[in-house]
């Protein structure tokens, strides 16, 4: 496989794994034996530590004391949304026109197999950017796929901001993307904030790369526990538990 980078957003306070109460980051939680961000570099073995970025937050420090400096590190001092965070790596993931691996520190399960494929299918298609998706019944309040007449992928679509039409779609987002660096960082700075929130979404490079003409792709699979984040403490013993049984 030819050079990829990554960059790991690792920001999050993790105030449903009751990580501030904890004094842990929430990326420095232990499942399986490990904590939340080695298994992410786990599955990530083919990118070099060089390669690889780590954006840190609320506890940051932590992190980095525990990981040590074999990786780049930036520092996301307020939190405006995913697309911000990425923004942040841009002083030590930039100058590289390859693929960039755009990952979360809070999806230990994802396999090595999966990010190859997304790799490897976003530079065969000659895509901008590439994301995961997936078919899942009952369909789960993720965002939507959207496509144009073509069948082109134009847009995501939150699920709180879905019509009742849209909210059919069975072509759910995952989360994690691959951009290519030629472009990744100008499209990031074009991502807008229209929702509640003001934040600045990752999930918002799907319409800017398609409204600049440029092609987005999706890795669409079945549903798989691969897909499961950790965002609460169920979630976290629910890994747990897979992970005992599945090894």
């Amino acid at each position: 496989m030819e050079r990829v980078k990554a960059v790991i957003l690792a920001a999050g306070k993790g105030s449903r794994l009751q990580c501030e109460k904890d004094e842990i980051p929430k990326a420095l939680r232990m499942v399986g034996g490990k904590t939340l961000i080695e298994h992410v570099l786990s599955g990530i073995d083919f990118v070099k530590p060089e390669d690889i970025t780590i954006v840190i937050g609320v506890m940051g420090q932590k992190i980095r004391d525990y990981l040590g400096e074999k990786y780049h590190y930036a520092w996301q001092k307020e939190q405006h949304g995913t697309a911000h965070a990425m923004l942040c790596a841009e002083e030590t993931a930039s100058g590289f026109d390859g693929p960039v691996l755009c990952l979360y520190c809070d999806m230990p399960l994802l396999s090595r197999a999966t990010y190859a494929r997304m790799v490897e299918e976003h530079l065969a298609t000659g895509a901008k950017n590439t994301l995961l998706a997936a078919r899942i019944h009952p369909i789960p309040a993720f965002g939507r796929l959207i496509r144009d007449e073509n069948g082109e992928l134009c847009d995501i679509v939150e699920q709180s901001a879905c019509t009742e039409e849209q909210k059919l779609i069975d072509e759910v987002n995952v989360g994690i993307q691959v951009m290519q660096g030629d472009v990744m960082w100008d499209v990031l700075k074009k991502v807008e904030n229209n929702n509640p929130k003001k934040e600045y979404y990752l999930t918002g490079v799907v319409k800017v790369i398609h409204d600049l003409g440029m092609k987005n792709h999706a890795v669409v699979t079945a549903d798989t526990p691969e897909y499961w984040g950790v965002n609460t403490m169920e979630e976290l013993e629910r890994v747990e538990e897979y992970l005992k049984k599945n090894g």
